[in-house]
């Protein structure tokens, strides 16, 4: 019987049977707790569950989609962000780079939804 986790080359893992099932759910709790926090999930875990999804689990695949590069990017400025978050603009500034803000011409632009994903996050604690 093959190990469910067998190491094929230095940065090679092959996993199968409860390996895989283990790994799913490191995926979707991982993914949970960065939505909880109001953290954006980074490309690469979203694309992990989109792969482990495929393999078989549909739930995961629903985690990963939200934040995929795919969707179009509405943009604001700290002060739209301050409104919304209900801080001062300078609070928003501190947060931007945790949002994936973008810094464009000594300005931080941030992912409207990053921001809404924030709220709910905070809001759900």
């Amino acid at each position: 019987m093959t190990p469910p986790v067998q190491r094929l080359a230095p940065d090679v893992l092959l996993l199968t049977g409860t390996a895989v099932e283990a790994l799913r759910f490191a995926v979707v709790v991982a993914i949970t707790a960065r939505h909880r926090n109001g953290l954006r999930v980074p490309p690469h875990l979203a694309e992990l569950a989109a792969e482990l999804a495929d393999s078989g689990q549909s739930d995961v695949k629903a985690l990963g989609d939200s934040n995929t590069e795919t969707r179009h990017t509405r943009w604001i400025t700290t002060e739209e962000a301050a409104q919304m978050i209900g801080c001062s603009n300078r609070q928003a500034r501190r947060l931007a780079p945790q949002l994936d803000g973008k810094l464009a011409g000594g300005r931080w632009l941030l992912d409207r939804d990053a921001v809404l994903d924030h709220i709910e996050g905070r809001n759900a604690a």
